[in-house]
């Protein structure tokens, strides 16, 4: 086992140089012979490939001359025919100051392997930005104090010159912020260095010198490249007399509104003088007949808070409850929350928790490479641990002291790619790893199984799904604090089973649902959940098996979408999170447990209710009652309490026939009484011939909206 660490903003992936190291056998005796292999497991972390060594034996000790034995383990090695000299290339990843970068690119297979701890550096602290009200179940958040100072909200049209014609673009087609954005369109032969479009911001100038960066978003519908473009303030009122200048990055998305920071050229704080905004092409022509949308230009101190930034009510560095945002637009003390980046400003729920005004935190993240499709592996696990051995991802690393006191918060920025990938890969361990502004945040494909989660605090506000199961299993998340804002889902499985999530606190504000078990997906497993505010509905079934505990569904519609016929199914154990408040979701009807109606006064009775015709004779809806272990060649007795509230509904009490031996046929009896009367039915006696266990059902079928209970079941053998 080693100990490797990363630094995805300070890091390199690269190899090390390679040194060149002449090796001697000093001991006097022992075979001479020449290491080719890498050497694992070294006292610092480091990795290495030493090639072309001369090294002797001696004492079943392995000896090379003039390599520092603090930085090399010979130990373990294989070793091929005998020569001298030879060459030693690290490859990093041994300490902070020597960190990788990437996970895809540093923590190779060829590098690490089963049992080490890959140590990722955290994310800037929480810091407050003074008190704001927040709103359940609302995008708004509104500050006392503003943060920023608006440069140009892209309200009113903009004035195009020399290549580019200028469209105002409505909200009900596109905006990140008020009512419009700005179109930015170019002619097919566009010009370098060209002042392209500007909007007088002043007549008397305004003073943006206590800020030193420009906040806006951008969204393009051909590839940037570095000095495609640049934004300017200008001390004139035509975009002229450029004061300010900051060039635009290079983008390789298109159709993705993304959330641009960037500090003036040279530094410094901006004019104070401002009366004009305007976007000029740069030293790199950008593509013909292109366009690019801008929105929300804010002026920006160093360290404060901008569009790139995430909001929350949170002030603890690593954990709390309360779930981290992204935001859609910030006017002054007005902001908005987003959900995907590609979220109109009219668009999202925002919030879920308690109304109130706090004192509110702001916190950075880092910027991952900006993906150039939405399938895109941005951050891609190489290797696979074993069951004895697992490969461990810690993120939260202070990197001054080495403790993990913190979260590591990776950021796509444009809502494109897989913010962590594992494509069939095993037995790892995530921990205080954060996604937002992917495709999808955490993406398990292609047997992926036997993976651990264990604290991942949030991973919203991504195009697809937080947390995404694909033909993967048996993995487990230990607490999954906020799946929020996603434009799909929170958290979905595709023909995936036997996953468990721990506690999921916050599965909320979701566009579609907050929990999706989706084609074939079985047996999987949430002991504590809680959605709210999703747009389709809390939990999607459709044709699996699968099994909820401690669930606070707070949508009005729970659970959706069985297929018909399938008789899939999820059961929810002490639902809403009420003792003995059991449910059975299915196609056609709903099952669960009750106190209003009962045989007896004491513990609960059973509701079946047929909520389709499709539960007819031939699909009734069924549900086991008891499963019973029985003697061979001894009478059996069935009976119990049962009920209706009309007699347009069937209820019956059944032992399937072929379940053991002696019981050849279905053996039943059904419920006769008129309604709401209580009746006991009993079945035949019957006598297995065989020692076994036997299942016992009751069916209920007729009518959309009609109760049949069942209480009191008594079972003996003669």
């Amino acid at each position: 086992m080693a100990i490797f660490y990363l630094d995805y903003e300070n890091g390199n992936d690269a190899a090390r140089s390679s040194v060149n190291i002449i090796s001697s056998d000093n001991n006097g005796s022992g075979l001479v012979r020449i290491l080719t292999a890498a050497n694992h497991g070294l006292v610092t972390g480091a990795k290495v490939t030493i090639a072309g060594h001369s090294v002797s034996e001696y004492n079943g000790d392995w000896v090379i001359t003039n390599i520092d034995a603090t930085h090399f383990d010979l130990q373990n090695s294989t070793y091929s025919s005998s020569g001298t000299g030879g060459t030693e290339t690290p490859f990093g990843g041994m300490n902070w100051a020597d960190a990788w970068k990437t996970i895809t690119n540093g923590a190779t297979a060829a590098r690490i392997a089963p049992g080490d701890i890959i140590r990722i550096a955290k994310s800037p602290a929480p810091v407050s930005i003074g008190r704001a009200s927040w709103t359940n179940l609302s995008k708004t958040v509104v500050l006392e104090n503003a943060q920023t100072l608006n440069v140009d909200m892209c309200e009113n049209v903009w004035t195009g010159v020399n290549d580019t014609t200028v469209t105002r673009i409505s909200v009900s087609t596109d905006a990140k912020e008020g009512s419009y954005c700005m179109k930015l369109a170019l002619d097919s032969s566009p010009q370098t260095n060209k002042l392209q479009a500007y909007y007088k911001i002043s007549d008397d100038g305004i003073n943006f010198s206590a800020y030193q960066k420009l906040s806006f978003w951008i969204k393009n519908s051909a590839a940037i490249v570095a000095n495609n473009w640049y934004v300017a303030l200008c001390s004139d009122t035509a975009g002229a007399t450029v004061i300010d200048t900051f060039k635009i990055p290079a983008i390789p998305s298109t159709g993705r509104w993304i959330p641009v920071t960037l500090a003036r050229e040279g530094s410094g704080n901006l004019g104070n003088a401002i009366k004009s905004i305007a976007v000029y092409t740069g030293s790199t022509a950008p593509t013909a007949s292109s366009y690019i949308l801008i929105d929300d230009f804010i002026a920006c101190t160093t360290n404060g808070l901008n569009l790139q930034s995430l909001i929350s009510k949170n002030s603890n560095e690593q954990g709390g409850t309360e779930g981290w945002y992204c935001i859609k637009n910030i006017n002054g003390t007005t902001i908005l929350l987003d959900n995907d980046t590609n979220s109109k400003a009219n668009e999202g729920r925002g919030y879920y928790g308690t109304t109130e005004t706090v004192t509110t935190y702001k916190r950075e993240t880092i910027k991952t490479a900006m993906a150039g499709s939405s399938s895109t592996a941005i951050q891609e696990v190489q290797d696979s641990g074993t069951s004895g051995s697992k490969i461990e991802f810690q993120g939260g690393f202070n990197t001054s002291n080495n403790n993990q006191d913190g979260e590591t918060f990776f950021d796509g920025l444009n809502g494109w790619g897989y913010g962590i990938y594992l494509n069939g890969k095993s037995y790892t361990i995530l921990n205080y790893l954060n996604v937002c502004r992917y495709h999808n945040g955490i993406y398990y494909y292609g047997s992926s199984n036997n993976n651990t989660i264990t604290t991942l605090s949030n991973a919203n506000n991504n195009s697809s799904c937080g947390v995404y199961y694909n033909s993967s299993n048996n993995n487990t998340i230990t607490t999954l604090g906020n799946v929020n804002n996603n434009s799909v889902y929170g958290v979905y499985y595709n023909s995936s089973n036997n996953n468990t999530i721990t506690t999921l606190s916050n599965a909320n504000n979701n566009s579609g649902y907050g929990v999706d078990y989706s084609y074939s997906s079985n047996n999987n497993t949430i002991k504590s959940l809680s959605t709210s505010g999703n747009s389709t509905g809390g939990v999607y079934n459709n044709t699996g098996v699968n099994y909820l505990f401690n669930a606070k569904i707070q949508e009005a519609t729970e659970v959706a979408g069985f297929t018909n016929f399938a008789n899939s199914r999820i059961f929810s154990q002490n639902h809403d999170q009420i003792a003995d408040n059991h449910w059975i979701f299915t196609d056609g009807g709903t099952i669960h447990s009750q106190t209003a109606v009962r045989h007896t006064a004491s513990g609960i009775a059973w509701q079946l209710s047929p909520t389709s015709t499709n539960r007819s004779s031939n699909y009734p809806l069924d549900l086991s009652v008891a499963k019973v272990a029985v003697e061979a060649n001894k009478a059996v007795s069935i009976k119990a309490w049962m009920r209706r509230s009309n007699t347009e509904l069937t209820m019956r009490l059944i032992v399937k026939g072929k379940q053991i031996a002696g019981v050849d046929n279905d053996i039943y009896a059904d419920l006769t009484a008129d309604a709401n009367i209580w009746q006991e039915v009993s079945l035949s006696s019957f006598t297995p011939t065989e020692k076994g266990v036997i299942e016992v059902m009751v069916y209920a079928w007729g009518g959309t909206n009609y109760n049949g209970f069942i209480d009191d079941l008594t079972i003996s053998q003669s």
